[in-house]
């Protein structure tokens, strides 16, 4: 089968992407960011309500401001369905330009035909194109396979984020 990439212009398949990032969520993957943004209640749990906080996150209009765009990269096949997702949201700080990688799926079952590094390697040479200094993401803690991952294309561990739950 044929896969594609390319990037979201328009909010046309926003429920498309909702369904598609709840079908293929697991509880390794909650981070910090999953906590931030209200899609998880803490580290083991996704919110019950993550379906409304998709809709409303990813239907906010957030590239109207110079300093923050959120970019969405799906991969599709032949027949147009979506298989892999990356929410990738470029900043412009004072001092630099990056890149937060905020989310990445792929269908469990297109895994292994070198999908996700599809998706990363056009990710990573179109913020070349923007002018990105460097790319962040994070990860949960107990998600080996995408830490593995990540290393191969030369990220490096750069921090570690801890909790304390009130």
């Amino acid at each position: 089968m044929k896969y594609t990439t390319k990037w979201l212009t328009d909010k046309t398949r926003t429920k498309e992407l909702i369904d598609f990032f709840i079908a293929h969520k697991t509880d390794t993957y909650i981070s910090h960011g999953e906590i931030i943004s209200g899609r998880a209640i803490d580290s083991h749990h996704w919110n019950p309500n993550l379906e409304t906080i998709l809709t409303e996150q990813l239907n906010t209009d957030f590239n109207s401001d110079d300093n923050f765009q959120l970019q969405i990269l799906i991969v599709e096949n032949e027949n147009g369905k979506i298989v892999g997702m990356m929410i990738f949201s470029i900043i412009k700080s004072p001092f630099k330009k990056y890149a937060i990688l905020e989310d990445m799926l792929l269908d469990q079952s297109v895994r292994g035909q070198s999908l996700g590094s599809k998706l990363l390697k056009e990710a990573i040479n179109e913020s070349k194109n923007w002018d990105i200094n460097f790319i962040l993401l994070e990860s949960g803690v107990n998600n080996h396979g995408a830490h593995n991952f990540f290393s191969k294309y030369g990220f490096k561990k750069v921090s570690e984020s801890y909790m304390l739950t009130l």
